[in-house]
């Protein structure tokens, strides 16, 4: 005889990201070394419901998993009987092993829980040993008590003499009594493999979701940054149009610059956008400046059309069009152009702004750090523009934080003369990601 076993509403931007840190930290164990601070959010998190995973579906895949080991057990031990029973000359039909094998297995699947409880109600955590052995060794010796004490009065139903139960117990107690307490382990050992890879799955997670929320709020900071960088520039140009009074201009150009930072400064917008749109928002920006620079200012796209639906950065090329604006058309006297130039190469989406103005000083990749502005005065100074500023630096920064190594940013010199910078990043199109994300949350909420 062998022995085995088988609300109120949604939560707050800020709040959220205390969700994710609280989640980490239940998960990891660590705690706020000061609630004070977060007690809105708390009280709102406990607000909040929590998704947790159906009690009830869990009852049942334990107890699937808990007969299915059952019938397993018995099987193999029923066949190991049967041919060991034509071994020694004395065969006995299948039907027979299994009916004298099956009810131990039966009686340890209804033990099964018992155990499965025990071994959540005392866990066998760091510290709490002294505490928690005790309470399983006596649990181990029950268990293999009703085991063995259900088997041995099967046996004696079945073979009609009850008077012999206390005899049979004993008999099995001296012989699989270590069996049984072998299985209570397994079962406990169990248990505690299922807990401790939740665990882990539960904290993997939440680092992820910390993570996402971390680089969610970097890229939200460096987007805010060129808000006001952007603004400042805008309003030095209406200050200067205001000394010239040239008032019709001014007008336009606060309308214009109003309906712009609408856009721009809305916390809802993607942190991607088709490129199509992408060039919709840089054409406001350049209708303020074809007021500010008048015939002195010549804008030329070479966009193919494929490239429109691609998903780039929102406001990538804004900072792009007034570092060349700024740089390479405002110092140098007379007419000058900005070309944008957009294409596709494999995979890759090849964005590339070019002026022609005096041009950077050296070609700088990606991994070279962004001048300061001490330096980059300096170099104006010597003939040549500077190698960045606010603008370039965090749209580096910016490509970082989506792409990784995926994306390049590198200014240089261009073909016939002037400044250039050209972003790399993955091509993937916005329609598609679209359809992606619609059958992504078909499949959550199908039944």
């Amino acid at each position: 005889m062998g022995r085995t076993a088988g609300g109120r509403g949604r939560a707050s931007a800020p709040c959220v990201a205390v969700r994710i840190a609280f989640d980490f930290s239940r998960a990891t164990g660590h705690s706020f070394s000061s609630t004070r601070s977060f007690a809105p959010c708390l009280s709102e998190l406990r607000d909040t419901p929590a998704v947790e995973s159906s009690p009830a579906r869990e009852r049942w895949v334990i107890a699937v998993i808990i007969i299915a080991l059952t019938l397993f057990c018995a099987a193999v031990e029923a066949s190991q009987n049967y041919l060991g029973a034509i071994n020694f000359g004395k065969p006995v039909p299948y039907t027979e092993s299994i009916r004298r094998t099956l009810p131990s297995w039966v009686i340890n699947a209804f033990l099964a829980p018992g155990v499965l409880y025990l071994a959540r109600r005392f866990p066998l955590d760091r510290g709490r040993w002294p505490v928690v052995l005790p309470i399983h060794f006596l649990g181990a010796a029950a268990f293999a008590v009703a085991h063995l004490g259900g088997t041995a009065l099967y046996y004696a139903v079945l073979d009609g003499a009850l008077e012999r139960v206390p005899a049979v117990l004993v008999k099995y107690l001296t012989i699989y009594f270590i069996l049984d307490v072998l299985v209570y382990c397994g079962i406990v050992g169990a248990s505690h493999a299922v807990r401790y890879y939740r665990e882990a799955k539960a904290r993997e997670v939440a680092t992820a979701r910390l993570q996402e929320s971390l680089t969610q709020a970097r890229l939200a900071a460096l987007r805010g940054q060129l808000n006001p960088h952007f603004l400042f520039n805008t309003l030095n140009a209406i200050t200067t149009m205001a000394l010239k009074r040239e008032h019709d201009n001014v007008v336009v150009t606060l309308g214009t610059l109003s309906e712009l930072l609408r856009v721009s400064l809305d916390d809802r917008l993607p942190q991607e956008v088709a490129l199509a749109d992408e060039l919709e928002l840089l054409e406001r920006y350049l209708e303020i400046q074809r007021i500010r620079f008048g015939d002195r200012l010549t804008v030329t796209r070479d966009v193919d059309d494929d490239t429109l639906d691609a998903l780039v950065p929102i406001m990538i090329l804004q900072p792009l069009a007034e570092n060349a604006i700024v740089h390479g058309i405002a110092p140098v006297p007379g007419p000058g152009e900005l070309r944008l130039r957009a294409t596709r190469r494999n995979g890759t989406l090849v964005l590339e702004v070019t002026d022609t103005g005096p041009g950077f000083g050296t070609t700088v990749s990606a991994a070279t750090p962004i001048r300061e502005a001490v330096g980059a005065r300096r170099a104006v100074e010597n003939g040549k523009r500077p190698g960045g500023g606010i603008g370039l630096a965090n749209t580096r920064a910016r490509l970082a934080q989506l792409y990784g190594d995926q994306s390049s940013f590198e200014i240089g010199a261009a073909a016939n003369g002037g400044a250039r910078v050209t972003v790399m990043i993955p091509f993937r199109s916005a329609s598609t990601a679209a359809d992606a994300t619609d059958l992504a949350l078909e499949a959550s909420v199908a039944p």
